[in-house]
């Protein structure tokens, strides 16, 4: 079968059409009065994806999708959506967004571009659901959001401004973005450990480690976050958020206290408490 970047616009147009059409409206005629063409150019059309295997004519003059046909509109279908909503985001004409989106679907994006595109149509979203709330936490936001993975940056914070400078030495030690993981509306803050070195507080020399254990804030107390390998994570409804800004320029602003252990132990480099914030802009 024909690899979906190699079908043109209208091909993908009336793969659509198919899908959702009645199937006493799926024919030649009804299709042509439907997408405003000719009878002559849904014919050829159908013609090509008959030859990919992608549609089917019966005897009854009626087109059908075929199982790989279906599998392939359901997936355009998917994306339309997520090319639609992003483009009424960005203030596109509403009349210039499904022709726009089309074209879009023909233009060879990879899977993995689509899935950042759709990430990033989900921020917009979430943005504009919490526009102005001042109180909620992050489960209220996994509401909103689909099954996968999401990255959001971070900053880590002294609970206590130090020598000028409110960073912890903990912002040194995750990679960022922080990745938040979300199945069935609930989600976890994964952090990946990195290796740091620093100062011993003992012996004064130079030590090399990496966080391996934490404890997030809940409901007034400190609870073991998880541990996966390098990662350790906490749930997302830990995170307190308020919003800042407006329309575009709003910045969801999410934040929750952690203990966290380095592994060369307390003696040399002791348990730290600092302010983890995540912001999604």
């Amino acid at each position: 079968m024909l690899e979906k970047e190699n079908l043109t616009p209208f091909q993908i147009q009336l793969l659509l059409y198919y899908l959702t059409a009645e199937p006493s409206k799926r024919t030649v005629t009804d299709s042509a009065r439907s997408l405003n063409v000719s009878k002559w150019v849904v014919t050829r059309t159908l013609d090509t994806l008959e030859k990919l295997n992608i549609v089917e004519r019966l005897e009854n003059r009626k087109t059908v999708l075929t199982v790989p046909g279906v599998k392939l509109a359901e997936k355009y279908q998917k994306q339309r959506k997520v090319l639609e909503k992003y483009m009424q985001y960005q203030d596109i004409p509403p009349a210039q967004i499904k022709e726009n989106a089309l074209r879009a679907l023909a233009a060879r994006f990879s899977d993995e571009f689509m899935d950042r595109l759709a990430e990033q149509e989900s921020r917009m979203h979430i943005k504009e659901i919490f526009a102005g709330r001042r109180d909620f936490h992050g489960g209220d936001i996994c509401n909103y959001l689909s099954d996968g993975s999401y990255y959001f940056p971070f900053i880590i914070y002294r609970e206590q401004i130090k020598n000028h400078n409110n960073l912890s030495m903990a912002n040194r030690g995750f990679e960022n973005p922080c990745e938040v993981i979300v199945k069935d509306h609930e989600g976890l803050v994964y952090l990946a450990a990195k290796t740091v070195s620093a100062q011993s507080m003992s012996s004064k020399n130079k030590m090399e480690g990496r966080i391996q254990k934490l404890q997030y804030l809940y409901d007034g107390e400190f609870r073991d976050g998880g541990i996966d390998g390098r990662y350790v994570f906490f749930p997302v409804t830990a995170l307190r958020f308020i919003s800042m800004g407006k329309g575009r320029d709003t910045l969801l602003h999410g934040s929750v206290c952690l203990k966290m252990q380095c592994s060369v132990g307390d003696m040399h480099m002791p348990e730290s408490t600092a302010v983890f914030t995540m912001f999604i802009h």
